[in-house]
């Protein structure tokens, strides 16, 4: 009976922490705010951040991968539930994705997202982005 009664609190909780089928099913259209790189040059004052110019993207859901569309170019993304820690401020019903050296982390209650960028090989390819996103 104890049993029984901890195995549904537990599903009560991860439903109530994963994002909802429909909300990663349905496209989405983000624009950047704030998109900065580290560009590094031969002079020390331009290693500082600089500006890049914002883009638009759409995000699509299927299959268990996530689609970026940009410019014409198509980036999949794998993406799990991003599970707050209790000493941690992550949003509630977000997800993570990552792909090769792009990581993205989306809320879907507010529907902003985090872009990095990092690339070991080459560390004037480190950029962070940031925005809000609308469904279609």
């Amino acid at each position: 009976m104890i049993a029984n009664r901890v195995a549904l609190a537990g599903a009560l909780l991860m439903l109530s922490i994963t994002p909802s089928a429909s909300q990663l099913r349905r496209p989405m259209t983000c624009t950047e705010e704030v998109s900065v790189g580290l560009d590094t040059g031969t002079v020390p004052e331009e290693g500082k951040p600089q500006p890049h110019r914002a883009r638009t993207f759409s995000l699509v859901s299927s299959g268990g991968l996530l689609t970026m569309i940009s410019a014409g170019r198509s980036d999949y993304y794998e993406c799990q539930v991003a599970s707050p820690r209790s000493n941690e401020r992550t949003p509630r019903n977000a997800i993570k994705c990552q792909n090769g050296v792009y990581f993205l982390l989306i809320d879907l209650n507010k529907l902003s997202f985090v872009e990095a960028q990092l690339n070991p090989e080459d560390r004037g390819a480190v950029k962070m982005s940031y925005g809000n996103c609308r469904n279609l």
